[in-house]
């Protein structure tokens, strides 16, 4: 009996030693993670990842913020050029490709031009940059995509298919400059949805409902209420189309990758047939000097920067961009450096005083807004309510 009484005292005192000890531990885990909640949060020790993450989610959203205070102008800015080239210190490390937060930043940026463009236009023309080389150029009566790709890797894209679907329904046509802007799901959306596609003879010849246009010498159409020309041209040997459109409120040329020595004289005569406002061109571009100088533009923006598809070293910052307009500075023509989801508007010289006049600027946390008409703008020109 006294065997068996000890034996189960025995047995007792280890079960209680086990509940105090246990007990203790979770009490002083509890307060330990109580006191240190705050430490334990930003502490990444072992989980560069993690780090990396957390870091993606709260740059980009700061840099959309700036980039919206600081909108496209002929002059920058120290806050705008620091915004863009923070970007740049982001998209040329590659880790930052496979974080969530760069894709919810390009979506973000891209919906607000799908809200823009459901505003009802009545003079000028906007210019959107889209995607990598893609634009949007709008007036009152059309509405022109260029060169819209989903840009990334098949299964993990930069553009959400819903905002390709949705962009369809305010396109009019859809230009394709070149085969390596040419992509079979976005012209099938427009082909599919009736909107025009028209391409080079060389792009997506497995695709049926694509209208080849520039194979040989300039042609001329009306698409709604626009005129487009078209000058066949090359990206070395492979066929490159340059649009020229004319929107009667403002002309709008896009050159694709335009780079043959063999098109320059038809280039150089550019100036002499059309008064461009707005020139859409590759900045790194080896012959953007003479490109300027052949469309003499009242305005020229840059394309192709942080294309994602290319290898870091190729890529061609938002900086390096500027350095480049900026050692063209003889030629006099002023230039602004877009990023993705941004626009700038060309309006007439009648109805620039009619607009302002209606327009109150108004700060609010910090961020200046446009009021009009009783709707609120920011200063990119974007609805906001």
């Amino acid at each position: 009996m006294k065997s068996t009484y000890s034996s189960l005292h025995s047995w007792l005192c280890i079960m209680l030693v086990g509940v105090f000890t246990t007990s203790a531990i979770q009490s002083a885990s509890a307060q330990s993670s109580l006191e240190s909640a705050f430490d334990n949060s930003y502490i990444f020790w072992g989980y560069p990842n993690m780090y990396l993450n957390y870091q993606a989610k709260i740059a980009f959203p700061l840099i959309d913020q700036m980039l919206q205070a600081n909108p496209p102008k002929t002059e920058v800015n120290s806050q705008r050029r620091l915004a863009l080239t923070t970007l740049d210190l982001f998209l040329h490390d590659a880790e930052y490709e496979r974080r969530d937060a760069l894709y919810s930043f390009i979506n973000t940026r891209l919906s607000r031009v799908l809200s823009s463009l459901k505003e009802t236009m009545t003079a000028g023309v906007r210019i959107y940059k889209f995607y990598n080389c893609g634009f949007i150029i709008q007036s009152a009566k059309t509405t022109i995509a260029v060169d819209i790709v989903p840009g990334g890797a098949s299964y993990k894209p930069c553009i959400h298919d819903s905002i390709l679907y949705e962009l369809v329904d305010y396109c009019d046509a859809l230009l394709i400059t070149n085969s390596d802007e040419a992509n079979k799901k976005v012209a099938t959306i427009f082909i599919n949805s009736g909107k025009k596609v028209l391409a080079p003879d060389d792009v997506l010849t497995n695709l049926d409902g694509i209208d080849y246009v520039g194979t040989s010498e300039e042609q001329t159409m009306e698409i709604g209420g626009m005129t487009l020309h078209v000058m066949p041209g090359h990206n070395d040997k492979k066929s490159n189309n340059i649009y020229i459109m004319d929107f009667k409120s403002g002309i709008v040329a896009h050159t694709g990758a335009q780079d043959n020595d063999d098109d320059w004289e038809r280039i150089d005569q550019v100036k002499s047939k059309y008064k461009t406002d707005v020139l859409l061109t590759k900045s790194q571009n080896v012959n953007l000097e003479s490109m300027l100088a052949g469309f003499k533009p009242g305005l020229v923006i840059t394309m192709g920067e942080n294309l994602l598809t290319s290898s870091v070293d190729r890529r061609e910052s938002y900086w390096t961009t500027q350095k480049r307009l900026q050692d063209l500075a003889q030629l006099a023509i002023p230039d602004i450096v877009m990023t993705w989801g941004e626009r700038y508007d060309i309006i007439n010289a009648d109805t620039e005083e009619t607009t302002s006049t209606k327009a109150v600027k108004k700060m609010i946390d910090g961020v200046m807004y446009i009021k009009r008409n009783g709707n609120t703008y920011n200063a990119a020109g974007m609805k906001v309510n």
